[in-house]
């Protein structure tokens, strides 16, 4: 490289770079955030500017919860555990609960099989019957 520089270098150049300093990165890292960990690594520009990608991680892992209401069920009146990533969260029947969108998605998993004995035809339905009272954004 005779000369090279940052702030006007292509996407090519700056992985380049970027590989030859030994800065990583992810592939979806945008070409501002990898200028700024390549001049950080060259030691310049460190105050004039923070790295977007601080601010950036956090949008998108924003949360979405969901407040939901478990049916109540004549026969099954215990709570209903839900495991997610090795936590586990035990929602009451028929009281609203704020649960994480992965919880609902588990909810929506969680099926069993009824078959029609006329017919035989196979049906698929919910193991615990839910409904969504609003989404939360965080």
């Amino acid at each position: 490289m005779t000369e090279f520089n940052v702030d006007t270098a292509g996407r090519e150049a700056l992985e380049a770079a970027a590989a030859d300093l030994g800065v990583k990165f992810r592939a979806d890292v945008k070409d501002d955030t990898l200028r700024a960990k390549i001049k950080e690594a060259l030691g310049e520009g460190g105050d004039t500017e923070p790295s977007p990608e601080p601010e950036a991680a956090p949008a998108k892992k924003a949360k979405r919860r969901a407040e939901i209401i478990i049916a109540t069920h004549e026969r099954d009146r215990q709570p209903v555990p839900v495991g997610v990533n090795g936590k586990t969260y035990l929602i009451k029947r028929g009281e609203k609960a704020i649960v994480p969108e992965s919880v609902v998605k588990v909810l929506n998993n969680a099926v069993q099989y009824q078959y029609d004995p006329k017919t035989m035809e196979r049906q698929e339905v919910l193991s615990y019957p839910f409904q969504v009272v609003r989404w939360i954004e965080e």
